[in-house]
């Protein structure tokens, strides 16, 4: 028999993902996970509109997720919120507030792929795409491209027109400091980790500096397992995590076969995920009750 598995780490079609909540939790079940957390980013709409009964979801346990982007100079930085109350209305009422920076966001990059790319959109899509009720990210302009005949394949919109575009509209990108991240979760009742560290592009001596600023302010913990790492990089978030006394998590980052083809839920890129035990759920209480 298949070994039960944990994957904290996973996106629905309420931001950048391709299934439902429910049809992920199904997903979950089938391929013997046993723990999960849906971590859309920057919204709590996935979580809050699980539908599947408690009956349904016997056998499997769904913990409050989120993924909040941070601003940062170098990489990119998320910070993964665990066991919060969803329903917390001053989390609720920012994570609003982010939404409609990161409309403006994506309105600035659909206008920067025209001057650049002279890629155009009819006004219907872009409207539809703006006015949608769940988050809207680059993936949804590369399904356009893909839509539109610029592309054929998420990736290659990406690496064609996307990163490259991304960047010169950095000023309205979007994400809140690392600090408000951590006091959204935490004032909400919940653990704040950083997500794959490796996407911050710092070296080991840098990372430990910026983590014990973190942890000074209130990171809990740190995610170690990820299906972009490779295993030296692995151990090395594992020793940091001993060293500086960071919770462990993890998860394989699941989008959808579109999105990220290559990441399965559960075990990650080539089966390079096998996840049994976190210190994050045996060594903090976490509400799971979704």
């Amino acid at each position: 028999m298949e070994e039960s598995k944990i994957d904290l780490h996973m996106h629905s079609n309420y931001s950048d993902g391709e299934y439902s909540p429910d049809e992920l939790i199904k997903m979950a079940k089938e391929k013997k996970i046993k723990v999960m957390a849906i971590t859309d980013h920057d919204t709590l709409l996935g979580n809050q509109s699980i539908t599947l009964k408690k009956e349904e979801r016997r056998g499997i346990t769904i913990i409050p997720g989120i993924e909040l982007s941070a601003k940062t100079e170098k990489g990119t930085m998320h910070i993964l919120g665990y066991g919060f109350d969803i329903n917390n209305q001053a989390f609720n009422d920012r994570l609003i507030e982010i939404k409609n920076k990161n409309v403006y966001s994506i309105a600035c990059q659909i206008k920067q792929l025209q001057k650049d790319f002279n890629i155009t959109f009819s006004t219907e899509d872009i409207v539809n795409l703006l006015n949608r009720k769940s988050n809207i990210g680059r993936p949804d302009l590369a399904r356009l491209c893909i839509k539109y005949g610029y592309a054929t394949t998420v990736e290659e919109a990406f690496n064609r027109y996307l990163i490259s575009n991304y960047k010169k509209v950095k000023g309205a990108q979007k994400g809140i400091s690392w600090k408000e991240c951590i006091d959204l979760i935490r004032n909400a009742s919940g653990v704040a980790v950083l997500a794959h560290p490796k996407t911050l592009e710092l070296g080991e001596k840098d990372l430990r500096i910026l983590l014990k600023e973190m942890i000074w302010y209130g990171l809990e913990g740190i995610e170690v397992y990820h299906s972009g790492n490779t295993k030296e990089e692995q151990q090395t978030y594992l020793e940091i995590a001993k060293d500086l006394h960071l919770l462990v998590s993890g998860g394989s980052d699941y989008h959808g076969p579109n999105i990220k083809p290559e990441i399965e839920l559960g075990t990650g890129k080539k089966n390079n995920l096998l996840i049994k035990r976190l210190s994050i759920l045996e060594e903090k209480k976490i509400k799971n009750d979704l």
